[in-house]
């Protein structure tokens, strides 16, 4: 029979195999803000696999990078957040899209749900705000 402290050690060394930093993917057309994001969502233990200008680059790295979760701004160059929103959600259905946006107004989140977006973020909030938004997504 183990012991309890054994028990606890099997558990913790089962839950480190079973776990994976999830892999989010960064949209946003100003550099500035993915770098500050990078760090943030690093230091909060999860794992940045890739950056994307526009929207028509997060189709691509979606395709290319199979992230767990997609933070995506709204507004950006070539192709904005909701036309890629809708693109990534037909093409890779089990990624969850997070939206990072300063618009917030009831169209942009009626907007959103329509589209299926997992949840929305505002720029304006508090950084915490968006990585507890994250965890949630995530399901931790």
């Amino acid at each position: 029979m183990a012991t309890p402290s054994t028990d606890a050690a099997e558990n913790q060394a089962r839950k480190s195999a079973d776990a994976h930093p999830a892999r989010i993917l960064i949209v946003d057309d100003h550099e500035a803000l993915r770098r500050g994001l990078k760090a943030a969502i690093s230091n909060a233990g999860l794992q940045v696999c890739g950056e994307a200008a526009n929207g028509k680059e997060a189709i691509e790295r979606t395709i290319e990078l199979k992230p767990d979760l997609i933070i995506l701004d709204l507004s950006m160059p070539v192709m904005g957040g909701f036309d890629a929103a809708r693109e990534i959600l037909k093409k890779a259905p089990a990624v969850k899209v997070v939206v990072f946006t300063m618009h917030d107004s009831q169209q942009v989140r009626d907007e959103t749900a329509k589209i299926g977006v997992h949840a929305l973020a505002v720029k304006s909030e508090p950084l915490a705000n968006l990585l507890d938004t994250i965890q949630t997504v995530l399901g931790a």
